[in-house]
Parts: structure tokens; sequence; C-alpha cells
């Protein structure tokens, strides 16, 4: 397979359990991909504003598809090639029914992420961060003293909200609410939160906007990926390829398996898919 364009995703499948770091070997065979003229795309759920620096620093890698693909990127100019928000009226919705209940959110507007003051200064009480957890959060998220009058003041350009530690009966509760919102899309990456995109918002989406600027057949994309949130990309790649750690929903729709993210599984896949 003549493999052009290669989609990654990041936490649980690109990046080492810190969150941030890359592998040498890794970093290796992205390097050795861009080389041969392969485009290497960070296809994430984060916004820009989190892109891991040990992906983004490597020269060649010029787009990343961000927000579960509600903002595709221009890494060089950091303009949006396409954006795909929420929308206006779902949000303030969303917003409304978690402020009742006071429970906590990251929005994600313009490329960056906003949390409230109270969720920032107690994370680190959250026994279910990790240190690296903890000073990822910290260090990416902005501020916001009210996050209802600032949502709604963004709302008609929110990219994504996620609702992040949720009890196993607010999580069903709130996935059945939200689920009937006419015009979003839910999802999740890890266990006990939620990620709220446009509907038609995913990572393959986000993939085929870009292929139309490339002029790319989906045929001569390789996908590689660990988690919900990954389904769309993994199926619209001409090669999807699930991590070993990936969720069973998730291999059952790739093509291949490789290793474990923490066993270089991206590595693998590229030196035998893309690099042999």
């Amino acid at each position: 397979m003549d493999i052009k364009l290669i989609a990654l995703d990041m936490d649980g499948t690109t990046l080492q359990k810190d969150y941030k770091s890359i592998s040498q070997r890794t970093e290796n065979a992205l390097k050795d991909a861009i080389a041969k003229g392969i485009h290497v795309v960070p296809s994430t759920g984060r916004i820009l504003g989190q892109l891991p620096e040990s992906v983004i620093r490597i020269p060649g890698i010029n787009y990343a598809v961000t927000s579960n693909g509600a903002a595709v990127m221009n890494l060089n100019t950091g303009e949006a090639i396409s954006n795909n928000f929420i929308g206006t009226g779902s949000v303030r919705k969303i917003i409304q029914t978690l402020t009742r209940r006071g429970l906590f959110c990251e929005v994600y507007y313009k490329g960056d992420s906003y949390s409230d003051n109270r969720y920032l200064e107690n994370v680190e009480k959250i026994n279910d961060f990790s240190p690296d957890q903890v000073k990822f959060i910290k260090y990416k998220s902005n501020q916001v003293d009210n996050m209802l009058d600032f949502t709604f003041e963004h709302a008609a350009e929110i990219e994504k909200i996620n609702i992040p530690l949720l009890s196993e009966q607010i999580h069903r509760n709130l996935w059945q609410k939200f689920s009937r919102i006419h015009g979003v899309m839910i999802t999740q990456a890890v266990a006990g939160n939620i990620e709220v995109n446009h509907r038609s918002a995913n990572k393959g989406d986000g993939l085929k906007q870009l292929c139309k600027i490339l002029k790319l057949d989906p045929k001569n994309i390789m996908a590689i990926g660990d988690s919900d949130n990954d389904l769309q990309m993994i199926e619209f790649a001409g090669l999807g390829v699930a991590v070993g750690n990936a969720s069973d929903d998730v291999k059952a729709i790739a093509n291949r398996i490789t290793l474990p993210f923490d066993q270089d599984g991206v590595a693998h896949a590229i030196e035998k898919y893309a690099l042999s």
C-alpha cells in the first residue's frame, strides 16, 4: 500500500505515559516517514494549544486535526483550514445543565482550553489524576471566573466541551440527556468523561477536509488510534490500525493491530506498513 498520509491519535497511542513525550524510536519513524514525503498529521481530541511539543516540533509536521475534527489547523500559520463548531443553541443547553448540577467542564475555544477556577484550584485533590495529568491540566488550561458567562459570550465558536471525572450514574444520565440534543455528537476518550462536538465533527471528517486540500485519496491514508473518538478516522482511512491497548470497538473495525502504545506500537506500524 502506498501510504501518503499518517494520521496519529496522541493520548494512549503516540505519546508515552507522561502525556507529552515520544520515544526515540517513534521520533525516528516519524522523521523517516516525512523524509519519504509522507504527511504526518496529529489527529487528536486536544485543541491547538495542547498539542505536544515533542511531536509538532519535528520539521515537516505541517497540519493537525484537533478537537476531535472540529478544527483542522495549519501549524505553520496557526490558522484553521476548517472549523465545525458545536452551535450556539446546543452549547447553551449543555452549559446550563452542567452549571445547575455544579459539574466541571473544559470549553475549547479558538485553540485554547478554558475551565472554571474551582476545577483548576482543586485538580490536585482528584485521586483519579496522576501527577503528570495534574501538571498538564494546570499548565494548559486558562482560568475563568464564571463559566456560564464566558461560554454564553463565545457560544457560536466553541469547538468542543469536555466533561471529566463523572461517576458511572452521572455519566449515564448525561450521556442519555445530551444524546437527545439535535446536532451534537457524544463520545469519550477515557472512562468517566464525555466529549461533545457538532454531530458532523469527528476525526474522520477532519481528515476528509484535509484530504481535499492535499488532494489525497483515503486509500493512501493510514490512521492509528486507540479509543472511541478514533473510530471514524480509522474507518475513513484505507489502512486503519489499532494499537494493542485499544478498545474492543476500535480493534473490531481496524484492518491491523499493532503493539501497545508503551511498546512503540506507532513506530512498529509505521516501519511495517509505511516504510518497508
